[in-house]
């Protein structure tokens, strides 16, 4: 009612000051969705789960990870029967050796911390090439099967769908043919 009322309102006032109004319908600006005939959905986590490349690629970073943990683990248990030595200590050697302790402790963090980042980052390079490869062969595949759009199937983002939309099976046997 509000609506209509200032609508009344702004109409008179535009004719009173002698402005030329349109009463005819103002076309709304709308974009042109183009039609789409063929949808097909690729479950990404499978593609990375279930390739070969994705497969061996984690192993990879497992191998990587444990080494490097192996590491980590042996330096940790250097400092922890160092710590437990503490307790005969006095005096000036106990001062310069919680010293030692606490440096060897922030070394061993900061090699934590390092690790870390050095497994997010090949994690990451792994996801992305495998990405990069898994989109080439979607679109290829789309392009040969005449799919107009392809999603990528995950909770987040596909409430539901029917099962005959989902092509990622067709792309893990392609993804393991071109990329073994």
């Amino acid at each position: 009612m509000t609506r209509r009322i200032l609508k009344s309102i702004t109409v008179a006032a535009a004719l009173s000051l002698g402005g030329i109004v349109s009463l005819a319908p103002v076309a709304s600006a709308q974009a042109e969705v183009p039609a789409v005939k063929k949808i097909a959905m690729v479950d990404m986590q499978r593609v990375l789960n279930e390739t070969t490349a994705g497969k061996r690629a984690r192993k990879e970073l497992e191998s990587s990870s444990k080494a490097k943990q192996g590491k980590l683990d042996k330096k940790r248990k250097k400092l922890e029967a160092d710590a437990a030595k503490l307790e005969g200590m006095s005096g000036q050697t106990l001062m310069e050796t919680q010293e030692k302790l606490q440096r060897e402790s922030m070394e061993l963090q900061s090699m934590l911390y390092a690790l870390e980042q050095e497994l997010g980052e090949q994690h990451n390079k792994m996801l992305e090439k495998m990405y990069r490869n898994a989109q080439s062969i979607v679109a290829a595949m789309a392009k040969t099967e005449g799919i107009d759009l392809v999603l990528v199937r995950d909770q987040m983002t596909v409430i539901y769908a029917k099962d005959a939309f989902d092509v990622t099976s067709s792309v893990i046997k392609k993804y393991d043919a071109k990329h073994k």
